[in-house]
């Protein structure tokens, strides 16, 4: 049986379709995020009917148990009764034969779990336009403790909240981590992961540049990466090493700075100045300038003039 993750409401791995907390789209759907709840006795009762399947997409497994649990899953041909608990992930390639089966019940539990689904061939063609030969052959994984995948997926929930014009930044930079990890740990490649080992001076300024001359716009991270003549998938790796911040991070840092410069040495009122630095709400502006500053414009406005 194949499975299609790739819908708005994927198929369970249970059958047995459990409650989906949340979702997350990305990439125009190349990459998704689904988060579940799902009753251990219900799963109990209908394991016996769980079908083996081929899912139609590369989807990471990220098991949120608060208790070890037992499984036995088959996986590629090979079967394994795994305990697994908070942190740890199973691979599943697409087209690789699955089947998960509960080893016990529990009337009382409670399991939360999300997948991460990622289009095979957007895989595919990321790993191509970054100096990864073929064959690109991805290795199923039992469950294994990854707690980097568990961060970076956590944030993704939380990305639509964030109420920021640089918000697709952290997204594209999360997309970006999770990928990296995936073709380093869950795949057998020709080539390593190339590029340059670092950002050089030229590039970085370029790239700074850049930023300041369109601070007042939706600045995009193809766009930022294009500036330093790097793929996305490289320039938000070497942009942190060089910089220490997040391609995001610095972007908000720069913002902030602006405004507090306009705050102190300009009587622009403050709706203006959130105009200038990027953002079209004065309200997401206050309350990220709060998050960073301590206090509001208006208060800071107050304070420097002192």
């Amino acid at each position: 049986m194949t499975f299609d993750y790739g819908s708005e409401t994927p198929p369970s791995e249970f059958v047995s379709p459990p409650s989906l907390l949340s979702s997350v789209r990305l990439r125009s759907g190349q990459v998704k995020l689904f988060n579940f709840r799902a009753k251990l006795s219900d799963l109990w009762q209908i394991a016996d009917a769980i079908p083996q399947h081929r899912p139609k997409q590369h989807v990471v497994c990220l098991h949120h148990f608060d208790q070890p649990m037992k499984f036995d899953r088959n996986l590629d041909g090979r079967t394994r009764r795994e305990t697994t608990a908070k942190g740890d992930i199973a691979f599943l390639p697409a087209d690789a034969p699955t089947r998960l089966r509960p080893a016990k019940d529990d009337p009382h539990r409670f399991l939360s779990y999300s997948y991460l689904v990622l289009e095979a061939g957007y895989l595919a063609e990321l790993a191509a336009s970054n100096g990864i030969g073929r064959p690109l052959d991805f290795l199923p994984r039992f469950a294994t403790p990854d707690p980097l995948l568990h961060e970076i997926a956590a944030a993704l929930t939380s990305a639509p909240q964030i109420k920021d014009p640089a918000a697709n930044l952290f997204t594209e930079t999360l997309v970006n981590a999770a990928c990296a990890r995936i073709l380093r740990n869950y795949a057998e490649v020709r080539y390593p992961l190339s590029g340059s080992p670092r950002l050089n001076d030229d590039r970085l300024r370029a790239v700074i540049d850049y930023i300041h001359d369109h601070i007042g716009e939706s600045l995009e991270l193809g766009s930022i990466s294009r500036a330093a003549g790097l793929s996305e998938f490289h320039f938000a790796r070497l942009f942190k090493a060089a910089t220490g911040a997040t391609p995001f991070q610095f972007v908000t840092r720069t913002r902030m700075e602006l405004a507090k410069q306009l705050l102190r040495k300009t009587r622009l009122p403050i709706f203006e100045i959130a105009e200038r630095v990027g953002y079209q709400k004065p309200s997401h502006f206050s309350a990220r300038f709060r998050a960073v500053s301590g206090c509001g414009p208006d208060a800071y406005r107050k304070s420097a003039r002192r």
